[in-house]
């Protein structure tokens, strides 16, 4: 079946040049064909204490999402979820001042406060605690492609309505190929990752 046209297809050598209509569209995402579409690469659910969590980058996908839920601390005050990356498939991971961050935080009551660093151990995802619940969404970017830096851009909330907006960058050209989870000893939540399809090619 032809995409991309609405009417007769004109005879050409591009393919798929042409408009989408509803029904073209609504038949390739039922089959995870349409650009956009989220392909569950793993799950892991945390059920006792662990300081990190590790996830390999397939390298088929120019775009990842990580989706962070009911994230919790066994115990302490607020800190920052944070987000490293490896370039030797997971076996380390990079812990130098190699990473830029930028994040406004937002409470409820009104205030709000700006998160930056220009030599930070980590790419910042948001704040949690052992009693009000982290939830992410981060999006990871020309991972895996050593000719172009790793960038993240997220939207967080925390239990308490403080929100984070913002992202950050792996200040180096080098292809990643694994991230980590980290910041404190969870005990609670669950972390998806997923490759985001690129738009779809006949």
């Amino acid at each position: 079946m032809p995409y991309g046209y609405l009417g007769e297809q004109p005879n050409q050598k591009a393919i798929n040049t042409g408009v989408f209509s509803f029904a073209d569209a609504a038949d390739l995402q039922s089959t995870g064909n349409w650009g956009g579409s989220l392909e569950l690469i793993e799950e892991q659910t945390i059920s006792s204490n662990v300081t990190s969590v590790d996830f390999d980058l397939p390298a088929e996908y120019d775009v990842h999402a990580l989706e962070i839920r009911g994230l919790e601390t066994d115990g302490g005050g607020s800190v920052l979820v944070g987000l490293r990356v490896s370039t030797d498939g997971g076996s380390s991971f990079i812990s130098t001042s190699d990473y830029q961050n930028s994040q406004e935080v937002f409470a409820s009551a009104g205030s709000s406060s700006l998160v930056n660093g220009q030599s930070d151990n980590q790419i910042n995802l948001g704040y949690v605690n052992d009693t009000e619940q982290n939830n992410t969404i981060a999006y990871i970017y020309d991972a895996n492609k050593s000719g172009k830096y790793t960038w993240v851009s997220m939207m967080s909330m925390k239990q308490g309505l403080d929100m984070g907006i913002g992202g950050g960058i792996y200040d180096a050209v080098a292809a990643v190929n694994a991230i980590q989870v980290r910041g404190a000893t969870f005990d609670t939540g669950i972390i998806r990752l997923y490759g985001v399809k690129q738009l779809w090619v006949h």
